[in-house]
């Protein structure tokens, strides 16, 4: 890797610490960890499609960082955080109170893309579903099967 690289890791990694420590003292927790290992520890244990979320970003400095504190604030807000990573950044799930869809926006625009307000506006209207989808074991034995058959 260049200096640059570096340079970008090495930020990112100093605002993830910023972000978790500024997200303990919001959050119910108290404790607030002391050691830089600790730190390294979390960054290491971040959910690889949280990471590809960052990486995926249109503005790639910006939109990582913005998206990489959001994350450190947002696991505080909620039970459990999906990262999607396009068109909407995350799910949130706050359990037996409400599921929230989370764009984040950095810069000074803060416009919506189409296909985001098209989301926004199914949201709005409530066209918003849980779908359930049964596979039987037989169907799986027959599709296993037939992938081996053509080898």
């Amino acid at each position: 890797m260049d200096n640059l690289n570096w340079n970008l890791i090495g930020a990112l990694v100093l605002l993830l610490a910023i972000a978790y420590l500024i997200g303990r003292l919001h959050g119910r927790k108290t404790d607030i960890p002391t050691d830089l290992i600790d730190l390294y520890k979390g960054v290491q244990e971040l959910p690889a499609r949280v990471l590809q979320t960052i990486q995926g970003s249109i503005n790639p400095q910006k939109g990582k960082m913005a998206e990489l504190l959001a994350y450190a604030e947002l696991r505080y807000d909620y039970d459990r955080i999906i990262p999607l990573g396009w068109p909407i950044d995350f799910i949130g799930i706050k359990n037996n109170m409400r599921i929230d869809f989370i764009e984040v926006k950095s810069g000074t625009t803060h416009l919506l893309t189409d296909e985001e307000k098209h989301i926004k506006n199914l949201i709005a209207a409530g066209r918003v579903n849980f779908r359930l989808i049964k596979v039987t074991e037989e169907e799986i034995q027959k599709f296993t099967t037939a992938g081996k058959g053509n080898e």
